[in-house]
Order: structure tokens, then sequence, then C-alpha cells
């Protein structure tokens, strides 16, 4: 009995003997988590997959062009044999009818479609927004195929220095430094430097012209934010200018061979952006904002010494959009607003040959009114976007675009999305085919109206698709499957015809029965085998017919099958180990007569990469690219003959610089 007695008394008491002094004795515990580096977002009535700075680091170098190597939505190819010109390409077709934006700013069109994503360094990029199909009526009527929306970091949460150094064994060096000020408790600004040096021209298929140009690259900005109780806005600027140099090589060395009348190719572009965002709250309900943005870019290109042919292109935009919204009730949102613009463009290309005494001038002002509206509608089990815009073009007359975007949430974890639309865009025929004209072909542009821009037809077609979502426990872990299927169908389309000549470079507007159709189906799975690793599988269709040498052919040095397989592992101690395999399908060689192949073969590009986070301070990284040597040996034609009736330097299908090693380091400030 009396021990009992004991107990109790010591249970009763030992919430103050004991446990106090062990409340006393916690720490605090910060648990850090890493945020997937790709991810799909359904939130809305639109799929989109997003990238992040996470999975930029996987693929280290190293502007926005280069940041997709994981990625089999958007691909990236080169554009020729000789500019070391990035192309991208989304569902089959060349990124020009993809609407590329800023915060959903509309940026990069233009002048700027050629090289604007080769000029936007990666490691100053905070995410990547990807989305398939006609976008917003809110952003414009362009944007055809899919959207890509990229943000440069700006985020209060930012260290107040951010460094990476990248340096590789082909001579290519990179240096990105990004500093954070908090002005006060509502303003912010980040402040962006870019250098990039290509130090000497590379020649590792050994054709005698250089692999990568050497090059000149310098990026500065700045991006100010403002965040008060009912209005917040965005101010900045970025300004870029790059110089490049490449063509015939003296044997043996890393230096360019200068002889008289040898092929020689040189680039100086430059452009600057300013533009102001801001947004006001009226109400619990309703809001309004503002953006404006002013551009000016600038382009000289010596496209080939041995003719002569050069290249002068100048544009200045300006551009507005306001945009109202208002929360009805709890099932209908609208939007509604104006946009305008005006752009004054002067593109030149002459040379000693052809056009000697008749140069390709064209100077025209686009100026564009428009006005839109959304009416959305959210529901537990379905979300649809209804879309239109009218717009008055001074060279295209009145034009409506209706666009529609549904989804329906089967649960939590099975979503579809339906979307269907028209997109519309001015063809600017020279700079978007700059790389075709690296050539002594003779260029031809078959104009349909003198009063439109080039002569030709405004490119206008109809966007569909669907998309589903699944997501699900493979092997006890999180897994994501998507599946899309699209189909593009032009009306009116702007083609360059390299099958119907062997000396002529032909650009033609077809309409109705002659233009194209682009049908494309993409499948991804993601899963988890095991604890900490992550496995990607990829596979993309596309197939683009085009109206070339009176026929319906596939579209040149387009892959048709493409797959990806990405893997991805970390160790406790924050060691990363990232691997990525690109399986290449055959490409249609465009009309030529020195070889009797009409397909390229395929070929798969694997890259390796081990990252070491020693600290959430400091990482160093280094990797392997192209670890198969993988090379094509004659991406130009008429090679021994730079002044010959054929030399045309764009048939590139594959990289002609081989293996490359790097390394480099991050470090970040707080």
């Amino acid at each position: 009995m009396r021990s009992l007695i004991v107990f109790a008394l010591l249970f009763l008491i030992s919430p103050l003997v004991f446990c106090q002094p062990i409340i006393d004795s916690i720490k605090t515990i910060e648990i850090h988590g890493e945020k997937a580096g790709s991810f799909e977002e359904s939130t809305g009535a639109r799929l989109k997959q997003v990238l992040n700075s996470t999975e930029f680091k996987k693929a280290a170098c190293c502007t926005l062009s280069e940041s997709f190597e994981l990625s089999n939505t958007v691909e990236i190819s080169n554009a020729d044999g000789v500019s070391g010109i990035r192309q991208i390409e989304m569902m089959g077709l060349n990124g020009k009818y993809a609407l590329m934006t800023r915060d959903n700013i509309p940026q990069l069109g233009g002048l700027a479609t050629l090289n604007g994503l080769n000029n936007i360094p990666g490691p100053m990029v905070s995410d990547v927004r990807l989305a398939k199909g006609t976008g917003s009526v809110t952003l414009g009527y362009e944007g055809l195929t899919g959207g890509i929306d990229y943000g440069l970091k700006s985020d209060i949460a930012d260290p107040s220095w951010q460094v990476n150094a990248y340096q590789n064994n082909q001579g290519r060096s990179e240096l990105n430094l990004v500093q954070k000020s908090i002005l006060s408790s509502k303003w912010t600004s980040h402040s962006f430097l870019h250098i990039g040096k290509q130090w000497y021209p590379t020649d590792m298929n050994k054709d005698g012209y250089s692999d990568m140009p050497q090059t000149s690259r310098i990026f500065v900005g700045n991006q100010t934010n403002y965040q008060g109780k009912n209005l917040e806005g965005q101010f900045g600027a970025t300004y870029w200018t790059e110089s490049k140099d490449a063509g015939a090589m003296k044997v043996g060395t890393n230096q360019f061979d200068n002889t008289l009348n040898n092929f020689h190719f040189v680039q100086n572009e430059n452009r600057l952006d300013v533009f102001t965002k801001f947004g006001i709250i009226l109400d619990s309900n309703s809001s309004i904002g503002s953006i404006l943005n002013i551009s000016n870019h600038q382009n000289r290109t010596l496209l080939n010494f041995s003719i002569n042919r050069n290249y002068i292109g100048k544009e200045s935009k300006i551009s507005y959009s306001g945009v109202y919204e208002n929360q009805l009730n709890e099932l209908f949102k609208i939007k509604t607003g104006i946009s305008a613009m005006v752009n004054q463009l002067n593109e030149s290309i002459a040379d000693n040959l052809f056009l000697a005494t008749a140069p390709l001038n064209f100077n025209f002002s686009e100026k564009q009114f428009g006005v839109f509206g959304e009416l959305v509608m959210t529901t537990k089990k379905l979300s649809w976007v209804l879309g239109l815009r009218e717009d008055y073009h001074n060279l295209f007359g009145y034009f409506f675009t209706p666009r529609v975007h549904a989804k329906i949430e089967f649960n939590k974890n099975n979503k579809l999305f339906l979307q269907a639309g028209l997109g519309r865009r001015t063809s600017y025929a020279l700079i978007e085919n700059l790389p075709l004209f690296i050539t002594n072909k003779e260029i031809l542009i078959s104009t349909t109206n003198s009063s439109m821009p080039y002569g030709l037809a405004q490119e206008k077609g109809f966007n569909g698709g669907i998309s589903y979502l699944k997501n699900f426990f493979f092997l006890d872990y999180p897994s994501t499957l998507t599946i899309d299927v699209f189909s593009t169908r032009f009306s009116q389309q702007t083609v360059i015809d390299r099958d119907l000549s062997l000396k002529q470079t032909l650009i033609h507007s077809y309409g109705g029965q002659f233009a194209g159709t682009t049908n494309s189906i993409h499948a991804e799975w993601t899963i988890h085998p095991i604890r900490r690793m992550e496995v990607k599988f990829a596979y993309r269709y596309a197939k683009n017919l085009q109206w070339l040498n009176n026929k319906f052919q596939i579209s040149p040095f387009q892959s048709i099958h493409r797959g990806l397989l990405v893997i991805g592992y970390k160790t406790r101690n924050k060691w990363y180990f990232d691997g990525v395999a690109q399986i290449n399908g055959q490409k249609r060689f465009a009309y030529f007569s020195e070889t009797e192949n009409k397909y390229s073969p395929s070929f798969v590009i694997a890259n390796f990469q081990i990252r070491k986070a020693y600290s959430n301070s400091f990482e160093f990284y280094l990797g392997i690219e192209n670890i198969g040597n993988v090379k094509q040996e004659d991406p130009i034609l008429s090679i021994k003959n730079s002044q010959g009736e054929i030399f045309d330097a764009a048939n590139s299908w594959a990289p002609a610089n081989g293996v490359n090693f790097y390394s480099g380091i991050r470090f970040n400030i707080k």
C-alpha cells in the first residue's frame, strides 16, 4: 500500500519535476527542403510544365536556350554548321510559332526571334513555364503552338549575392552575378551582370570550318519590385550585346584562315528592353493592371564573305496592355482590357552575286490596337475559360481571335485538359531564316501582296489539343503521367522551300489546301524507383507537313521521333548525380544532289553531371556533354568551294563540336 501511494505521488508531480527540464533543452530544428526541378501545374484551366532553378542546375550551361536539355517539350538544335545559333522547336514547329514572354510580358519577337533566348543567361532565370497550344487572349493573338514564359530572379528571400562561374575544355567561359538590395519594407531591387566568352573557335569535326564561333557577350539588367497594401509594381531594364566570328580555319590550329575569298561569318547584335508593370487592387473582388514595354534591337551580319552577303536589321517597338479583372461571384470571373503596339522595322540583305543591283530592302511600320475579354468559370469538377479578342492591324485589317480552355477534374489525381483556338503572326521572313542564307544560293521571295510585310500574307492557323494528367503511387513513391495530343492546321503559312531548287532558297506564302499541318503526341512518365532517385521517360512524335517541291513533305531536318531518359540521384550528404540521354530519330535532308541519302541516321546524345553542395552557400559541379562524341562531319554542303553555286552551311542535323567537359562553382552570400 505504501509503495502505491509513493508511485501515485511521483506520477502527479512528474510533469513538474521531469518534463520542465526536457522542454527547456529542446533546440530549434531547421528543415531544409528542395523544390522539384520540374513539375506540372494544373490549378487553372491550362496545364503548364514549370522548370525552376533546381532543374537548370542539372544542365549547367549557360543560356536559356541551352536550359531545356532535360525537357522533351522544347527541343534545341543547331540552326546551321557555322554560326552557333541555337533554334527551338515546340510540337514539331519552329520556335517562332510559340509566344515568348517575360512574366507575361510579350517579348523576344521580331528581330529577337532568332537569338533572343540565346542571350538570356540561364543562371539568372528563376523559373520557366511551358504551355502547349494557344494561350490567353489577354497576351495577344500570337502563340499558335504554345508559350514560353520566363522570369528573372526577383524573390525577396534570394541571397544578397549569387555568383556562378563556368568553364569548359572548348574555350568557353561564363560569369554570372545577381545582386539583391532591400531598399525598404516595400522596395526590392535585383541587378544582373553576365559576361560570356568563347575565346577561340573550334573545328572538332575536322571539316575546315569552325564548329563554334568565337563569341563575346555581355548582359546587364535590373528589376525593382514594389509591394504595397493595394498597389504592386515592377520596373526593369535589360541590355545585351553579342559578337560572333566564324568561318574557314587554318589546318591544325584554332585560328581563322582569312585568305582572300575564304568563307567568313561575322555577327554583331544588341538589344535594349525597358518595361514597367503595376497593378491596383480596387476592392476585394476587382483589380486593374497595366504593362508598358519598349525595346530597340539592332543586328548586322556578314553571312558570306565569298559573295559579300550582308544583312542589316533595325527594330524599335513599344507596346501597352491594360487589364481589368473582376470576381463576379463564386463561379464566374471576367478579364477585359485593351492592347496597342507600334513597331518600326527596317531590314536589308545584299550580295555581290544575285542582289548586287537589286538588294532586298523592307521598311514597314506595324500598328495594332485590340480589345479582349475572358470569362472564367470554376467549379469543383470543371473549369473553363472562354476568350475573344478583336484587333485592328494597319497592314492586315480587322480580325477576330477566339480561344477556349477547359479542365475536367475527375478527382484529385486524374485531370483532363481541352483547348482550341486561332493564332496569327507576322512572318519576319529575313531574320527568322537568317541561317538559311549562309549560302551562295539565290534568295527569292514570292510576293502575294506588295502592301504586306515582305509581300507575304499574315500567317494564321487553328490549334486544338487534349492533355491528360494522372498522379499515382508506383513502387510506394509518387509518380506522374502526362499524355498530350495536339494538331495545328494552317489556313495561311509562310514556307521556306529548299527542295524545289538546288541553287535557290525560295520563300512562299501558301493558303487553303496548300497550307501545312502538324500533328504531335507527347507522353511523359516520372517515377521514383528508390528514395532520392527520380527517373523520367519521355517520348515525342511530331509530323510537320509542308508544301515543298509541289507536294506535301516532312519539314527538312526535323526528327519525327524523339525520346528522352533522365535519371537523377542525390545522397544524404548532398551529392547530386544527373544523367540524360536524348534519342533523336532520322531527319529528312533538304534536296541536293551530292548524296543519295534521304535521311540522316538516328543518334543519341548523352550527358552526365556531378554536383556537390558543401553548404547552402557554396557548391561545385563538373560534367560531360555528348559522352559518345557524336559529330556530324558534313554540316556544310560543297565545303571545298565556298564560291560555288551550291555552297550551303545550313545542313546541320547533329552537333559538330563533339564531347565537352566542363566545371563550375556557385556561391551565395546571404
